[in-house]
């Protein structure tokens, strides 16, 4: 969570700041697979959503 808010509100304050300027006419949004890699689920969604976001714990477990 902790990494994730200011992600969140990083994007925010970008897409807020591109839908009040008349100039822009598109956004393009990527991310890095790091982002829902490790979170331990099986690698076969249809969707990746905020669910499959890394597990902090998970990693831990790792080591």
């Amino acid at each position: 969570a902790e990494l994730l808010d200011s992600a969140v509100k990083g994007t925010l304050n970008v897409l807020n700041s591109c839908a009040n300027s008349s100039s822009i006419k598109r956004v393009v949004l990527t991310s890095s697979i790091a982002a829902v890699t490790y979170n331990g689920k099986p690698r076969t969604p249809d969707v990746v959503d905020e669910s499959w976001f890394t597990d902090l714990d998970y990693c831990r477990g790792l080591k």
